[in-house]
């Protein structure tokens, strides 16, 4: 027996256990299947109501066929917005048809998280069921790690300003431009607590004003040479950003790719986090 076969968990998919996940996907056919079999199995006398459901808050027709609802048809061949639409409409149905029985939406729930994470999706849900769009295990960390830091009543108006650029990135179509802006403004916020002389964040503030901070906290001459040339690449990436902050001289607007954004969201979360220890130090 290979260290392989001794480190996979017993009973698992074949396919989960050898083969190559790859990147996160937007769509499956075998995420779209699992979603109908479970309704078939554990709601199969509610499909009417559901369906009546979904077309009443969602404005999305199951088509009736000749003995039953087309949920078959309708998870298998819709566009996937829509599929992901009706996973939040399912779990609502549930929520206000079982008032008192918070397993039934909680089973939906469960089901899906598992299914989406067992599937690959990029996705995520949140905790009323509404799908977001999950780029990898590490951004979701940096995300979270970053909320953290941030739940001082000093930090309120960051912690606004960096969930907005997650929405707007969670927004069908993703709004990168908008996002990429809510996040420089996180950081801004924070730069001119840390000193309030300052009216902009720009290259010029980061080397001169948010760096002698960071190296008054450096314990030996290694570390920094490390913050100092850090720092300098912060300055870069906020003189970049620049771009974005303000607006081009084109007649349609610019906005940076998914990739980017998700580079200038992570960047902006770990600044976040260094830049706030830095403050703390200062207010004690």
């Amino acid at each position: 027996m290979n260290d392989m076969t001794e480190a996979a968990p017993a009973g698992e998919l074949f396919s989960r256990v050898y083969l190559e996940r790859g990147a996160p996907l937007q769509d499956s056919a075998r995420f779209r299947n699992r979603l109908y079999a479970y309704l078939q199995t554990n709601c199969n006398n509610e499909l009417a109501r559901i369906a009546a459901h979904i077309k009443q808050e969602g404005g999305l027709i199951i088509r009736y066929g000749y003995y039953a609802y087309e949920f078959t048809e309708f998870f298998t061949e819709e566009r996937i917005e829509h599929v992901l639409d009706a996973i939040t409409l399912i779990w609502k149905y549930f929520d206000l048809t079982y008032t008192g029985n918070r397993r039934v939406a909680g089973g939906w729930y469960a089901f899906v998280s598992r299914a989406l994470r067992e599937e690959n999706m990029s996705y995520r849900l949140d905790d009323r069921c509404g799908v977001h769009y999950f780029v990898d295990e590490e951004f979701e960390r940096n995300r979270v790690s970053a909320l953290s830091c941030l739940s001082a009543a000093r930090y309120a108006g960051i912690k606004t300003a960096f969930e907005a650029a997650h929405g707007y990135l969670d927004a069908q179509p993703a709004d990168t431009k908008a996002s990429v802006r809510s996040a420089f403004e996180a950081l801004e916020i924070l730069a001119r607590l840390m000193d309030p002389a300052s009216k902009n964040l720009n290259k010029w503030m980061v080397e001169n004003k948010l760096k002698p901070l960071a190296l008054a906290g450096a314990a030996e001459a290694t570390e920094q040479v490390t913050v100092s040339k850090l720092f300098d690449g912060l300055a870069q990436a906020v003189d970049g950003l620049q771009n974005y902050r303000h607006g081009q001289p084109t007649e349609e607007p610019v906005a940076p790719s998914m990739t980017m954004a998700v580079y200038a969201l992570s960047t902006i979360a770990a600044a976040l986090r260094w830049l706030v220890a830095v403050d703390a130090k200062q207010q004690t």
